[in-house]
């Protein structure tokens, strides 16, 4: 599995807009990726501009066909995302590690 997590740091004033436009874009994921295991939007609780989309793959083959084959390095990204930026998406990408 790996997990994908795209952190947004919003512009004040743009939350309510950029939250409706990000939650109707990956509302319907689950259907049309197979190999997505499951989803969320997060919002920071102590900085409300922070936002993160973290997402769990079953393997690197359903995040290429999801995100492209620079899926490692480029975040899958709406048209016009930018006006609600203060700065570029930060993508990570993490492997469980064994508990125990």
């Amino acid at each position: 599995m790996i997990v994908r997590i795209s952190e947004a740091i919003l512009v004040p004033g743009m939350t309510e807009e950029f939250m409706i436009r990000l939650n109707a874009l990956v509302r319907d994921f689950p259907s049309h990726y197979d190999g997505l295991m499951s989803h969320e939007v997060l919002v920071d609780r102590t900085d409300p501009l922070r936002v993160s989309y973290v997402s769990r793959w079953r393997d690197e083959a359903s995040l290429v066909a999801y995100a492209g084959a620079s899926w490692a390095s480029d975040p899958v990204t709406f048209p016009d995302e930018d006006r609600f930026l203060r700065e570029p998406l930060a993508l990570r990408h993490f492997a469980p590690a064994e508990i125990g």
